[in-house]
């Protein structure tokens, strides 16, 4: 990979991937900000959607996307348009129609909420922001996702094992990677799961430059 677009997780910002440099020598990391530029209270996923779509505009290929929780969601929505050779999605938010997923009927409307009262505490050194409520709301009644690019990892630890987990990757046919004993949380913040995370990465990125190899 030449390229990393980074995509955090609701309530919090890109300094969630603070270190993630180390794991990736050689590599340009983008971590995208969602909120940079909007009134977060009438912002939906669509608009966090193009904040990262817009942040890997110019980039070096071959480029990986890479979500974590309402962040993956975001990435699978971009992922579309950016066209990823490898996308990693660390317990993304759930889209429409996973099994293990429960979804509700309430109507999105503008506004904002506290992270840490949906969530609870934050790690220490992650200061929580207010998160659009729209966006959220658009997520609990479950957004489609159609497919995903072929060469995709579902990473999970023991938080969320099922709807953000194999179930996700048996949807769309993706690589797993189970990191015991990780929480949602430990996923972007320990050291040793961002190291395996690109140890993972780079075997789905040669498995398909194979692949590639082979067809041509």
């Amino acid at each position: 990979m030449k390229s990393l677009v980074l995509v955090h997780g609701a309530a919090s910002g890109p300094c969630v991937f603070d270190g993630w440099s180390g794991a990736f020598p050689g590599v340009t990391l983008e971590a995208v900000d969602l909120h940079a530029g909007l009134n977060v209270a009438e912002a939906g996923m669509a608009n966090y959607e193009a904040c990262t779509v817009r942040a890997a505009e110019g980039l070096q290929r071959p480029l990986a996307l890479l979500g974590w929780s309402m962040g993956g969601l975001v990435a699978m929505l971009a992922a579309r348009r950016i066209g990823p050779e490898v996308l990693v999605l660390l317990e993304p938010s759930a889209p429409a129609g996973i099994p293990a997923a429960t979804f509700e009927g309430a109507e999105p409307h503008p506004g904002l909420y506290d992270g840490e009262e949906a969530y609870g505490p934050f790690p220490p050194g992650v200061r929580p922001r207010p998160e659009s409520a729209l966006a959220r709301a658009e997520r609990r009644r479950g957004l489609p996702v159609t497919e995903l690019p072929a060469s995709t990892l579902v990473v999970y630890g023991d938080s969320l094992p099922q709807e953000r987990g194999r179930a996700l990757a048996h949807r769309y046919g993706a690589a797993e990677l189970h990191l015991p004993g990780a929480d949602h949380w430990a996923l972007v913040r320990e050291p040793t799961a961002r190291l395996a995370i690109a140890a993972a990465l780079e075997r789905v990125a040669a498995a398909r430059s194979q692949c590639r190899g082979s067809t041509a």
